[in-house]
C-alpha cells in the first residue's frame, strides 16, 4: 500500500477484537476511524478505530464516548438501523485482510464517513476520554505501546 485505505471520520468494517481475546480478529462490526498512521519502517499502516454495536443502550443516560445514533442520523452514514458509537473501547491494529477483511476489495469497506461537525465532536470526545479519563479506556489490538493496553 502507498497510502492509507481509508481515514479517520470513515465508518469501516473491521474484524473487531473481543475483550477475551485482545490481540487477535474478532467478528466483524462496523468500526470508527479515530485514525491512521503508517507503521515506521515499512509501507503498512495502521488505524485506532472505536467499536460499534447495533444492540441498544440500556437507560437512558449515556457516559462520555457512547453516542447514540437513531435511524435516521444512521442512514446519512450509510447504515440500515440504529447502532451505538462506544469510544471507550479501542482498537489499534495494522491495516491488513486479517484486521479489516474488506481491504483488498473496491470501497475498502467503508460504509460512511462522518460529516465534518460530527467528525470534530467525536474528536473532541476522543481528546477527553484520553487526557482526562484515560483509565476507562479499553485498548485493544496489537499496536499499543507496551503498558498502554
Amino acid at each position: 500500500m502507498t497510502s492509507p485505505p481509508f481515514q479517520a471520520g470513515d465508518f469501516v468494517w473491521c474484524a473487531f477484537p473481543e475483550r477475551e481475546y485482545p490481540a487477535r480478529p474478532g467478528p466483524m462490526h462496523l468500526a470508527y476511524i479515530l485514525g491512521v498512521s503508517g507503521v515506521a519502517g515499512t509501507n503498512q499502516f495502521s488505524a485506532i478505530s472505536a467499536y460499534t454495536t447495533s444492540q441498544p443502550w440500556p437507560g437512558a443516560a449515556r457516559p462520555l464516548g457512547v453516542r447514540a445514533f437513531d435511524r435516521q442520523e444512521a442512514a446519512t452514514l450509510g447504515q440500515s438501523r440504529p447502532f451505538i458509537l462506544d469510544m471507550r473501547r479501542l482498537a489499534f491494529v495494522p491495516i491488513t485482510p486479517a484486521w479489516f477483511p474488506h481491504v483488498d476489495q473496491p470501497g475498502h469497506g467503508i460504509q460512511g464517513h462522518a460529516p465534518q461537525a460530527l467528525r470534530r465532536q467525536l474528536e473532541q470526545v476522543a481528546a477527553e476520554l484520553a487526557t482526562r479519563r484515560g483509565d476507562i479506556v479499553e485498548r485493544l489490538g496489537t499496536l499499543w505501546p507496551s503498558g498502554k493496553r
